[in-house]
């Protein structure tokens, strides 16, 4: 492992690629957070988007499937029972409005650190990602980073919302947002610090074109989803790194 590179000031540039392991003496205590408040409006009417049923069950159980031991989970949504039994807590925003995944990160954040003052961070998943490696929640845990969050990339493409963040960073999170700054995920990470975790090497077939982080949006990703499980499935192979 080599360090990445850094300014010319001698700071470490906000958002680069990461080779750095683990910082000595860092031993994180992580919760997940599942991001399943968006609109999902391209999935068209009906259930919402994480609900829809993918192999027999929802795409939110494949997600959760890839928490292993990781407690507790909450789960970004509406608090009107739908996703109750897909996490030990459901947190809605904090904020009025729709106001994309950063406000959801931040209940989720906020709600595992009051939950277990031991918590250091959150693992931050979409739940329309069904494709998620086996292995990555111990490859993220093994690289974290007291100050900066940690992003999923794959052959070059971030993924914010596949992320494991400090709680330290919710107040800096939440001054972002009462200040009415950009929504957008990068923007924040831009700000705040990030480095990316790559898996590139991953062995198998995963998501369209093999994107292990490719979302669900619609119902032709849906069907897509489903002949690709069935197709692995027929095949005798589960996802493997």
């Amino acid at each position: 492992m080599t360090e990445r590179a850094r300014s010319a000031s001698g700071k470490e540039p906000a958002g680069s690629t990461s080779l750095i392991p683990r910082e000595p003496g860092l031993d994180p205590v992580a919760g997940a957070v599942i991001l399943a408040g968006g609109r999902g409006s391209r999935m068209g009417e009906g259930e919402p988007k994480p609900l829809r049923i993918l192999a027999g069950r929802p795409l939110i159980a494949h997600v959760a499937d890839r928490l292993g031991a990781i407690r507790p989970v909450v789960v970004n949504a509406p608090a009107d029972g739908s996703f109750d039994a897909y996490g030990d807590h459901v947190a809605p925003d904090l904020r009025s409005g729709f106001q994309g995944p950063l406000a959801g990160i931040e209940a989720g954040m906020d709600w595992l650190g009051a939950e277990d003052e031991r918590m250091t961070h959150a693992l931050v998943l979409p739940s329309d990602t069904p494709f998620l490696p086996n292995d990555l929640v111990p490859l993220l845990l093994a690289e974290a980073s007291s100050s900066r969050v940690l992003v999923a990339s794959h052959r070059g493409r971030l993924h914010p919302t596949v992320s494991l963040w400090p709680i330290t960073l919710l107040s800096t999170l939440a001054e972002w947002l009462d200040d009415e700054r950009p929504r957008a995920i990068r923007a924040f990470l831009d700000h705040a610090g990030y480095r990316t975790v790559s898996f590139d090497d991953l062995a198998g077939d995963w998501g369209p074109e093999g994107d292990p982080f490719a979302n669900v949006n619609t119902p032709e990703d849906l069907a897509q989803a489903e002949r690709r499980l069935e197709a692995r499935a027929g095949k005798g192979c589960g996802p493997s790194r």
